[in-house]
């Protein structure tokens, strides 16, 4: 079929913040090449779409095993194209089909990457690919050797330029942390699903990488696997692609759809048909024009298996110019899906029609450069907490780490060893309280021991009374409580009762504004934003997370309280009236200056700070709560510290599994390691704290808060004025 004459000219978008230009139309391989459409059609509709200025042609080492990037080298070869009028990509992860043992061929390791692409570059029969994609993400290989392995296919001239393909908005940020800090290159371009039907990625989760990083952005099923051509009004075609039920994804698409779904899908399509017909084009037009429409999109991957496919294709390019505001409004009234609207761009702008050697005129976008008075705006509007409408994110990880990994629920239950330790620690800080009890308060050598010794003993106790709160130290409820007391006395101020409750509010109410009291009030942010403000909180704080729960909410008194405070008191008094041979009145005040200390500019103190406090650098598109993109709220410290605070620099995993004690949780990290090496963690708490007070980027306000969610353990409502929690006694107790 010869080309017909009157067709719009070619249009070529850059790829990304790249200088490199695609055609907006592009063929891909999944079905037409060497799968469902035989070697002389694909050649056939290559050749047509090569004659229409198409000069991006997609396939991947999957495809028809390997038989779709077979076919596509055959017909360069065939048509002589010249190599530099061409982008050609193809895709690394699944290479089942190459080898006998699954283990390596699959996946994005070092091994798999760079011998794929070998394998994959035979196939074509070319020295070097434009784009080589990373076809999905490999949790199970650290995100800074995939980073490597596809630098070395660049630095080996076998690619030009390197992707993912349904990767996560976190997950392609992830490479770019590690590229920027490698001084290596990220990923220019993702391959998602994008049309009229599955539209969150590209209008809503990618958003911030389009300014950040400048993603390009190369979709595929454009017509939702021909759902949206309008070919499946009056049901399934014997020849059509939803007609392979021995092609996996087809099979997985109809076990997922069912027939009532499928057709409530085409019932939904047939609404847009009057719209087409008022445009004087087919619905597969519409469809395609819609996606060509969207500014981020810089290639549509369309698949055909005819030249007639192809040519009606391309009435897209001038199609998509005539949807109207009004238009596409009508029919995103038609979809009902639109995700909410980000006005982000990622400035690969459009270039006027030109030939295909790539001499085309236009001009380009500034990117989305932030004025200073939008700078202004920006700073005044989000001078506050981070708010999130986004779930807390330990539960999700959670039920993945364990459907990965069903092996770490047997780490879970009480550490015998914990109440050795903490006999230890009591039994040391008797011992310096006894040695120091004819000691200066005001000398040397007192503070030095109590900033030395009694403050990190101090905190640990503090943390093994954490660690109890979770019945982590014996299976009785009962005896976890007795033996929180009993941990309690060098502390010298009654606290583990009160502690466990609303330690327990904090992890099911993690960041929610009234009842979660790890989070700093607004009063705090106020009055505290500044260095010297900041400086006093890291001075004081053990003050401020004694007294913020009373402020935000209060818990009724039980006999576990009051037996708290009666074996305290007790035990202070004693100290100081009862056994003079022993003790005097600076062996209490040696107690309480640890506690002061443990909970002040000591560096174990620095993980109040480090666990929650957001040091990341978050922009103002993930500032916006209504954009729904999650920021990192939990932060790990992995350091020496972790040995003699029972490990609660592990935080992220604490929050995953609270169950699981502090002498397993490094085995945790171990096993899920692919779900903690890519999250942002601390490696000094004393680091922590000084750029807490010193960098102006950071302060009271850089926690994540919820304005609803979680709960108060025990039913029951809090708000931010003080009032009594709903709490049944027996829970507390329990």
């Amino acid at each position: 079929m010869a080309k017909p004459d009157g067709l719009p000219p070619m249009e070529y978008r850059f790829l990304g913040r790249s200088g490199l230009q695609v055609s907006a139309i592009a063929l891909g391989g999944w079905l037409t090449s060497g799968g469902h459409v035989n070697p002389e059609s694909t050649f056939a509709g290559m050749k047509a779409a090569y004659d229409c200025g198409v000069n991006f042609f997609d396939c991947a080492e999957s495809y028809a095993d390997g038989e779709s990037e077979r076919v596509m080298g055959e017909a360069i070869r065939k048509f002589g194209w010249k190599r530099n009028d061409l982008v050609i990509s193809t895709k690394i992860y699944w290479g089942n089909a190459f080898g006998e043992i699954k283990a390596n061929n699959v996946g994005l390791s070092r091994k798999r990457v760079i011998e794929g692409m070998n394998m994959s570059l035979e196939r074509l029969n070319l020295d070097y690919v434009d784009l080589i994609y990373a076809h999905r993400p490999d949790r199970h290989t650290p995100m800074e050797e995939t980073v490597r392995a596809f630098n070395h296919l660049i630095d080996s001239g076998r690619a030009l330029y390197w992707g993912t393909s349904e990767w996560s908005a976190d997950e392609i940020a992830q490479a770019w942390r590690y590229a920027d800090k490698l001084n290596l290159i990220g990923p220019l371009m993702e391959q998602p699903h994008y049309n009229m039907l599955e539209r969150s990625k590209v209008e809503h989760e990618y958003v911030h990488l389009y300014r950040e990083t400048g993603l390009g952005i190369t979709v595929f099923s454009p017509l939702k696997q021909g759902i949206l051509s309008g070919k499946y009004r009056d049901g399934v075609p014997s020849d059509s692609r939803l007609a392979q039920t021995k092609i996996d994804r087809i099979a997985g698409f109809w076990k997922e759809t069912g027939k009532e779904k499928f057709q409530a899908i085409i019932d939904q399509v047939n609404k847009l048909e009057p719209i087409a017909e008022r445009l004087g084009i087919k619905m597969s037009v519409l469809a395609l024009a819609w996606v060509l429409a969207n500014p981020n999109v810089n290639a549509a991957i369309t698949g055909a298996s005819s030249p007639a496919q192809i040519y009606q294709n391309m009435q897209a390019l001038e199609a998509y110019k005539k949807l109207t505001p009004e238009i596409m409004a009508e029919i995103d009234g038609i979809l009902g899906n639109k995700p909410p609207a980000i006005n982000k761009t990622n400035g690969a702008s459009r270039r006027k029609e030109g030939p295909i050697n790539g001499k085309a005129n236009g001009g380009v976008s500034n990117g989305g450069a932030v004025t200073a008075a939008e700078r202004d705006a920006i700073e005044n509007e989000y001078r506050d907490f981070f708010w999130t409408y986004t779930e807390e994110p330990h539960r999700t990880r959670r039920l993945a780490i364990i459907k990965a990994h069903p092996e770490v629920t047997k780490l879970c239950g009480p550490e015998p060893l914990t109440k050795y330790v903490v006999a230890g620690v009591v039994a040391l800080q008797f011992f310096l309280a006894h040695y120091l009890r004819n000691t200066s308060f005001w000398s040397l050598k007192f503070w030095a021991i109590a900033y030395v010794f009694g403050a990190t003993s101090n905190q640990n106790l503090f943390l093994a009374i954490h660690e109890i709160s979770h019945n982590l130290a014996f299976r009785s409820p009962l005896a976890n409580r007795l033996f929180a007391i009993f941990a309690n006395l060098p502390i010298a101020v009654p606290y583990s009762a009160s502690f466990r409750p609303y330690h327990l509010t904090h992890h099911k109410s993690l960041g929610v504004d009234g009842l979660d009291t790890d989070l700093p009030t607004a009063f705090e942010a106020v009055f505290l934003d500044s260095i010297l403000g900041k400086a006093f909180f890291c001075t004081f704080q053990i003050f401020f997370y004694a007294l913020r729960p009373m402020v935000v909410y209060r818990i009724p008194l039980t006999w576990i309280h009051a037996l708290n405070v009666f074996i305290q008191l007790s035990f202070d008094y004693a100290l100081v009236a009862l056994l003079p041979q022993y003790f005097s009145v600076n062996s209490l005040l040696y107690l309480l200056l640890s506690s002061f200390l443990a909970g002040s500019l000591h560096p174990t103190a620095g993980h109040f700070i480090a666990e929650h406090y957001v040091y990341e650098k978050i922009t103002p598109t993930q500032r916006d709560p209504t954009n729904n993109i999650a920021i990192p709220e939990t932060f790990s410290y992995y350091g020496p510290l972790n040995l003699v605070t029972y490990n609660v620099g592990l935080h992220n995993e604490h929050h995953d599994f609270p169950a699981i004690p502090w002498t397993r949780l490094p085995k945790l990290n171990a096993i899920a390691k692919e779900f903690y090496d890519e999250l942002p963690h601390h490696r000094s708490w004393s680091y922590v704290i000084w750029r807490f007070i010193f960098d102006e980027q950071i302060g009271m306000r850089c926690r994540v808060k919820r304005k609803a969610g979680g709960r108060v353990v025990g039913g029951g409502t809090a708000v931010a004025t003080a009032k009594v929690a709903d709490w049944k006694e027996d829970e507390i107790e329990a």
